[in-house]
């Protein structure tokens, strides 16, 4: 999922001293994941994505910024909804059914920018806050999530988690067996994303 990566990519620039455009490169890691958590009254199910799906391997992002807040040139995303698995078959077909998928194959993810704390290069964790667009089915919603980073020489980690309502994008949720299983509005989508990311700049140098 690029904008994971481009999320990943942010907090990397937060650490940098970054005035003008400036290029990136991007490798994202074979144990980042992106996992949505839902529930029904009866049971718990786990939706998920590993590295390997969620994106091209490398990439090449322009960035810029303006005092805390971060940009993209190239900010529209998007994610297969078909992509997913899960160890449990009849939520992850029931998932696929409410969210079209043979009619909207992709979720797509608008980021408008990342306000972040101010850092220095020598601060190994830093806070921030990703403003994004997200549609589904079509039906298009604005979030704010929260995301926290690490990192360890070129070497960087991001977690982040969100509660939200399939209500929000129209959605109602299914119920099953004449009653029996009720499928509960909210999920929780958390990633965590695991990337090396160099300055193309310092790196040809």
């Amino acid at each position: 999922m690029k904008q994971l990566t481009v999320l990943l990519l942010l907090f990397f620039i937060f650490t940098q001293s970054v005035s003008a455009q400036t290029f990136f490169s991007v490798d994202l890691q074979k144990n980042s994941s992106l996992t949505i958590n839902g529930s029904t009254n009866l049971l718990s199910f786990k939706l998920f994505q590993n590295g390997e799906k969620l994106s091209r391997r490398n990439l090449t992002i322009s960035t810029s910024r303006n005092q805390n807040k971060v940009f993209l040139s190239q900010n529209q995303l998007s994610l297969a909804v078909k992509n997913f698995s899960s160890d449990n078959r009849i939520a992850l077909n029931e998932f696929l059914k409410l969210l079209k998928s043979d009619t909207y194959p992709t979720l797509q993810v608008q980021l408008n920018y990342l306000d972040m704390q101010t850092s220095t290069e020598k601060v190994v964790s830093t806070n921030g806050n990703a403003f994004v667009n997200i549609t589904i089915t079509g039906v298009t919603k604005q979030f704010s999530i929260p995301i926290s980073t690490i990192h360890e020489g070129d070497l960087y980690t991001v977690d982040g988690e969100k509660k939200m309502s399939i209500r929000e994008f129209g959605l109602v949720p299914p119920v099953k067996m004449m009653g029996l299983v009720k499928v509960s509005e909210w999920i929780t989508v958390n990633f965590h994303m695991i990337c090396k990311i160099r300055n193309q700049d310092t790196a040809s140098k």
